[in-house]
């Protein structure tokens, strides 16, 4: 190759090297004025308010809080995070803040995972048992320090088999219980999905999908156990299943990204656990037994079928991660001191994500009905 050639190769290949600085240099500002505008944009101003990142000693280690509302005072919610092992702390910035201005929320990030996973040496007996003490500990401080007698549960996903196993130990501690994306019966649950998804697939002329699909759905039905599930088996599942499923309301996997990145909640750790957890094996070897819990143990209908709290539960119409028509089924079959079934239309299993501001309105509403309702059954007495 002539020199002028070379010359001219290697002027090519530094304005490439200096384009793409650019570009990185670009996005990274980018992202920090979001991160800067968005800590602005929902920091809590007012004298009442609070805005914690904290960690206090629940049980045998130190878990990290979120505490987050424009007033003391106001009514607590707890948030359960979904899973298990998979908080979204981060997104609150996100879709919560609608509610700050009535609430104080609390979300923690359980033993085992997240924030309180890298604050611990040890992160070993992750069992329901365990979790189930922690949650008490954890509302027991929470009514001690903010003086309130009872506090609202708000279950997502895993976090409403933590929430309604819950409930029925301690009623007494609890006004009133949101499921959002409420688990009944979680295997049944992702076949009933996969049957739906086969369906759709045979009339497509999609046959490949569909038999894959049936072979997954005969693995998954004839597995007893964590230590027998066919990772691989279910993937396929839940990745063809998607496929059809999936509807346009839903978050994508690439504004998730953007908006955790973005989000002034946004650490190292949590990067870094949420990258490990997205790995399916990493969380069934990590979260075992919670797992082995919420596929194959856990019921609901085999817990209390009359409730004296409210109950409400919040899904999106195309949740096929716990189907709408199974929460709906089992909603049809419990009683409680007030109960409802809000559907979001066109949003799926994390309808805070897809449609945060309908979202918010549902709890909102849910909640000041049960406030007056309690208010006038009161006057009554």
């Amino acid at each position: 190759m002539k020199r002028s050639s070379l010359r001219t190769v290697k002027k090519k290949m530094l304005i490439l090297f200096i384009i793409l600085c650019t570009i990185i240099l670009l996005v990274a500002l980018l992202v920090v004025f979001f991160r800067i505008h968005n800590s602005l944009k929902v920091k809590i101003h007012t004298d009442t308010g609070i805005q914690e990142n904290i960690y206090i000693k629940i049980g045998d280690m130190e878990q990290y809080l979120q505490i987050r509302g424009e007033d003391r005072s106001n009514p607590i919610i707890l948030w359960l995070h979904g899973g298990p092992g998979f908080p979204l702390t981060y997104l609150t910035y996100y879709y919560q803040t609608e509610l700050e201005k009535d609430y104080t929320i609390v979300c923690p990030e359980q033993r085992g995972c997240g924030r309180t996973f890298y604050r611990n040496k040890n992160n070993s007996n992750l069992t329901m048992e365990q979790l189930l003490a922690d949650t008490d500990e954890l509302i027991d401080y929470l009514r001690q320090r903010f003086g309130q007698e009872k506090i609202i549960i708000i279950g997502q996903s895993w976090g409403t088999v933590l929430g309604m196993e819950y409930i029925n130990i301690h009623p007494e501690k609890v006004s009133a219980y949101i499921g959002v994306g409420q688990v009944t019966n979680f295997s049944q649950g992702k076949i009933y999905a996969a049957e739906r998804a086969a369906y759709m697939a045979m009339e497509k002329g999609s046959n490949q999908d569909a038999e894959l699909l049936e072979r997954c759905i005969l693995q998954l039905s004839e597995t007893e156990g964590i230590e027998n599930l066919d990772i691989k088996s279910l993937e396929q599942m839940i990745i063809t299943s998607t496929k059809y499923l999936k509807c346009n309301g839903e978050m994508s996997g690439t504004e998730q990204i953007f908006t955790a990145i973005t989000s002034p909640e946004m650490s190292w750790n949590d990067a870094k656990w949420f990258l490990f957890a997205s790995n399916t094996q990493n969380i069934i070897t990590s979260q075992n037994n919670l797992m082995d819990h919420m596929y194959f143990q856990f019921d609901a209908i085999d817990l209390s079928e009359k409730y004296d709290i409210p109950i409400c539960f919040i899904q999106g119409s195309s949740d096929w991660i716990t189907p709408t028509d199974l929460v709906d089924n089992y909603y049809s079959r419990i009683t409680a001191k007030k109960k409802e079934m809000i559907i979001i239309n066109n949003a799926g299993h994390t309808p805070f994500l897809d449609n945060p501001e309908q979202f918010c309105e549902a709890i909102k509403t849910f909640i000041s009905e049960c406030e007056k309702e309690s208010h006038i059954g009161e006057l009554l007495k």
